[in-house]
């Protein structure tokens, strides 16, 4: 569908106003949308502060630990450590 077949459809005459607001749009569903979401698991180790993370990583959304009693991931908050250094 182009801009003007837009217009037609809403009535709107002015053109700059309805590509303004195309191109809002399209920016806030980039922002709503995911992609190549992946899961990465590792098992917990006792007194283990760090742990490796893949490489190709760039946003971690959340962290989980799977509660054995129930079977259920539960999330935990956010946990700065100051003793960690960055690679």
């Amino acid at each position: 569908m182009t801009v003007k077949e837009l217009m037609e459809l809403t009535g709107e005459t002015r053109f700059n106003l309805v590509k303004i607001l195309l191109r809002d749009a399209l920016t806030e569903m980039q922002l709503l949308t995911n992609e190549n979401v992946l899961q990465y698991t590792t098992d917990l180790v006792n007194n283990q502060k760090g742990y490796d993370l893949p490489s190709n990583l760039i946003q971690v959304r959340s962290i989980k630990v799977k509660n054995q009693d129930t079977e259920y991931y539960s999330p935990i908050n956010r946990l700065v450590d100051t003793d960690i250094k960055e690679k």
